[in-house]
């Protein structure tokens, strides 16, 4: 099963209301989009607060990984410029992890964006 199957899979899964295509159109047009064989994930730049994220907005500071699969290291590697932080949350729970960008770099073997 490719990454974004397994995507798929889980949206369907814990969110049968929700429809994989529509939130992949969603992203190809108003966030980022990436699938290889080794990972899959749907994102977008967001201002974050220090407790919430917001998204109608051009001031950025921070990644929202919105749904994600495959190898987590590939992940940092794809995000097309740095921002402060990067979110997601876990398991379609609310809660929202942040991390700062640098902190979640060097626990992926030190990558670094410059």
């Amino acid at each position: 099963m490719q990454p974004w199957q397994k995507a798929q899979y889980w949206l369907a899964k814990h969110f049968p209301k929700d429809s994989f295509e529509g939130l992949l159109a969603h992203f190809l047009q108003n966030g980022f989009v990436w699938s290889s064989p080794l990972s899959f994930m749907l994102f977008k730049p967001v201002f974050w607060d220090g407790k919430e994220y917001f998204t109608q907005t051009d001031k950025w500071n921070a990644w929202f990984i919105h749904l994600a699969a495959g190898d987590i290291t590939d992940f940092e590697k794809r995000l097309p410029f740095r921002l402060d932080y990067v979110l997601f949350q876990r398991h379609g729970k609310n809660k929202i992890h942040a991390y700062e960008y640098q902190t979640l770099a060097s626990k992926f073997h030190g990558i670094v964006h410059t």
